[in-house]
């Protein structure tokens, strides 16, 4: 009986991953970062600010993915380390050291890629990282959790900051595609994050356009959406 035929991407994907092992992620957010552009542009271009917010919010729930799939992979509790906090809305959030490390401590973290393509920019004054997760902390449940800390001028599009609950489940099989492990889509959203960095430099300065990425990056971490399991207090 003949084997099925192999989609030629994903062998070209197969072949290339032992000599690069990112390249399922390069390639995957090419593809993102194109299908995006042409969503996102209207008559007038692409709004930065709001392209800016998407990819921080889809970065930041690639976080929380490879966070959860690193416990199902170790054996443990899928929310284990986690902690779930009831907002006033009646919904959920997770917090915890885990979002912490992959927001800001793994290789190619969210962190590291957007404030790499920050400073490349021209960005001299980076936030502290610390100050950017205790922000989020202090405003969790609030009105104002998940909006960046940047000037009026340089706000996002409430439809924007609300897209993430339609937009990463549209985008997930793409990224299952290109990446099947979940452990590699943090770097790759994280590479989405960092072309839109360096696509707007010309039109936001680049330390706004940092902290647009990480104040989506760092509430969407904690966000557990709609289509997620029910949480669970973890161990």
């Amino acid at each position: 009986m003949t084997a099925p035929s192999r989609d030629p991407l994903d062998e070209a994907i197969a072949a290339r991953r032992a000599q690069d092992p990112l390249v399922g992620a390069r390639l995957g957010a090419e593809e993102i970062s194109r299908r995006l552009l042409k969503a996102m542009a209207s008559e007038r271009g692409v709004h930065v600010e709001s392209l800016l917010a998407v990819c921080g919010a889809l970065a930041g729930q690639a976080c929380q993915a490879g966070v959860r799939a690193r416990s199902r992979a170790a054996g443990r509790a899928e929310l284990s380390g986690l902690h779930v906090v009831g907002t006033a809305d009646g919904g959920s959030c997770l917090v915890g050291e885990g979002l912490v490390q992959a927001l800001f401590h793994e290789p190619y973290s969210t962190w590291g890629l957007a404030a790499g393509a920050a400073q490349q920019a021209g960005c001299t004054a980076l936030p502290d990282p610390a100050l950017l997760w205790r922000h989020g902390l202090e405003h969790l449940g609030q009105g104002d959790f998940g909006v960046p800390q940047v000037p009026e001028a340089h706000q996002p599009s409430p439809d924007s900051l609300q897209s993430l609950p339609s937009l990463w489940p549209a985008l997930l099989p793409l990224a299952r595609r290109f990446c099947p492990e979940p452990v590699e889509w943090p770097i790759l959203f994280g590479l989405v994050a960092q072309k839109a960095i360096t696509m707007g430099r010309e039109v936001i300065d680049p330390c706004l356009a940092l902290r647009i990425v990480m104040d989506t990056a760092i509430a969407s971490a904690m966000a557990v959406l709609p289509q997620s399991e029910e949480p669970a207090t973890g161990s």
